[in-house]
């Protein structure tokens, strides 16, 4: 087997010609179509290497190269030459024994490749990743491994599952490193083929970005000259509002993989890819996290104002999608809530991420797993505020937001669970529950709640006594005794402004909430009749009947009519 003859060029110590050379080779001998001259051609080049190093480690040792030189000529040719005529020449056995050391650190190295493609998740933007990757893909020891029938198998069947989220750079490594060129398809077989199938869509997605940066450029050129052209001022303006849309677009695609990286520094995400425009021309794009690649989250550009400057806004899920994971995998139920804040000219929505708690005597145990979820999850510590609240009563919102905002009763259900004590927010959740049901469900209290919480309440109480009001007493309908004694306060909401002549006011209403409508009915011995479902109250006055319990306060003197 003549080594420089199977390359097919004159013998050589330039391992840039070797590599050169078997490269050009391998285009016309495939491993899966040609397997024995593949084989020969790469012991061929493997030796021509060895030969390289060789002779370079002895001249630097001031030796003669003669020997290796002939026995890298005439390898193989013992096989048809009779024993007792040749002599086996001196190097012939450093030869034999480098093909023996060189399969065997091929196998190493294949197995190295491999534990190391099997730690691979995609690198993303990690630039020292992907100077890692590039460093090793360009290297001598992956260059003679590349055809490893092991590893183009596993590049063939993984590649695509690795580089899923579309990591074109990392693909075009690969690219590079097997010297593929584009349209070649059939130059290639089996694994060989299926690996070039895997990857070229990214060398194609390179070759059209490459050429939209030709045009850009040569698009921006045109553009130079024309804007310094006054009489082509109005076909200038034409060519720049699509430019500026586009560009505008790219910015805001760039800020929201900005946001993303900042808001979740411990998460890294694909790049975004545009779903949709709305006719204000605000876009929704779609990507990916590498902790959850399962969701898809979504995220919407827009432009906006923050202190009175132009800027983008960014809505996106993906907290939401993490919230309620992991308010799942502790037992709890997570969702989002809308509480309307603000006043009444200028009402302001506002979203709240919100656990809810299903029953008031499960308290206990539902904050022990609020607490831990967020003190062992690291990936909830983006979210400083949570809502803490129930559904199982007629105004949650009320009891979100601490009453409302002319009678708050207690401070809102918004706590930082990563600091907040378990002990102490069941203690504020079972307050603020309390002062909700006296204020604005008190026909579903029970007898036994009353004897739990009317010394509470009674001290509560005090706190509006010097208000508009009168106080309450609450017995018992079996054995008359009393349970509790409770202020029941009145308080103004303003309903907006009146003008008379010169003179301009505010408006205002005298309310009461629907919990003391009912406490202070029944003192006056309305004819009062609780919903069977606990959705409210009705009072019967002179054949008349008005229903209670749809909205969380009523207008004072509207009780009139019910006694």
């Amino acid at each position: 087997m003549n080594i420089w003859k199977i390359l097919g060029i004159e013998p050589t110590t330039d391992k840039k010609a070797i590599r050169k050379a078997y490269a050009a080779k391998t285009k016309v001998i495939h491993p899966e179509e040609k397997p024995e001259e593949f084989k020969q051609l790469h012991e061929a080049y493997q030796a021509a290497l060895g030969y390289a190093e060789y002779v370079r480690q002895v001249e630097q040792s001031g030796g003669s190269i003669t020997s290796f030189y002939n026995t890298a000529e005439t390898v193989g040719q013992a096989e048809t030459a009779r024993a007792d005529e040749i002599t086996e020449e001196p190097g012939q056995e450093d030869l034999r024994a480098y093909f023996e050391e060189s399969q065997e650190k091929h196998g190493q190295q294949a197995a190295v490749f491999l534990s190391h493609w099997k730690a691979f998740h995609g690198p993303y933007h990690d630039e020292e990743a992907m100077e890692w990757w590039k460093a090793y893909l360009s290297s001598e020891e992956f260059q003679n491994i590349r055809y490893h029938a092991k590893v183009l198998e596993t590049l063939a069947d993984e590649i695509d599952d690795k580089c899923f989220y579309g990591i074109d750079e990392v693909k075009m490594l690969f690219w590079e490193a097997y010297g593929f060129r584009g349209d070649e398809e059939t130059a290639y077989q089996g694994d060989l083929q299926r690996l070039y199938r895997s990857l070229y869509p990214a060398y194609e997605g390179q070759r059209q970005n490459i050429q939209y940066e030709q045009r850009r450029t040569k698009g921006d050129k045109i553009l130079r000259i024309f804007v310094g052209v006054a009489v082509a001022a109005l076909l200038v303006i034409c060519i720049m509002i699509p430019v500026t849309n586009h560009r505008q677009r790219e910015n805001g695609r760039l800020f929201l993989i900005d946001y993303m990286a900042k808001r979740y520094p411990e998460t890294s995400f694909s790049e975004p890819v545009r779903w949709e425009k709305d006719k204000n021309g605000n876009i929704t794009y779609h990507l990916y996290s590498a902790a959850h690649p399962e969701w898809r989250v979504t995220a919407k550009v827009e432009i906006g104002y923050v202190e009175g400057k132009r800027a983008y806004l960014v809505t996106e899920d993906y907290e939401q999608l993490l919230f309620a994971y992991y308010a799942a995998q502790y037992g709890l139920e997570g969702c989002l809530m809308s509480d309307t804040g603000g006043t009444v000219a200028n009402p302001e929505i506002i979203e709240y991420a919100a656990l809810l708690y299903s029953d008031i005597g499960d308290l206990d145990a539902f904050c022990e797993n609020a607490v831990k979820m967020f003190r062992e999850q690291e990936e909830l510590q983006s979210m400083s505020e949570v809502a803490v609240c129930t559904e199982s009563v007629l105004f949650p919102q009320i009891l979100l937001y601490g009453g409302e905002p002319e009678f708050p009763f207690a401070d809102k259900q918004i706590y930082d669970l990563r600091t907040v004590e378990a002990e102490e927010l069941a203690k504020e959740l079972k307050d603020a529950y309390m002062c909700y049901m006296f204020q604005f469900e008190s026909w579903n209290i029970t007898v036994k709640q009353y004897r739990e919480w009317g010394a509470a309440y009674e001290k509560r109480s005090a706190q509006w006594e010097n208000e508009d009001g009168g106080w309450h007493e609450v017995y018992d309908p079996d054995t008359g005794e009393r349970l509790c004694r409770l202020f029941i306060p009145t308080y103004d909401r303003m309903d907006g402004y009146y003008s008379d002549g010169k003179i301009n006011g505010p408006m205002f209403d005298r309310m009461i909430t629907v919990g003391n409508a009912y406490f202070f009915l029944h003192d006056r011995g309305a004819d009062l009749t609780v919903n069977e479902d606990g959705s409210g109250f009705s009072v019967t006055f002179y054949g008349n009947v008005t229903d209670f319990g749809r909205e969380p306060s009523v207008e004072f003197y509207d009780l009139r009519d019910c006694y």
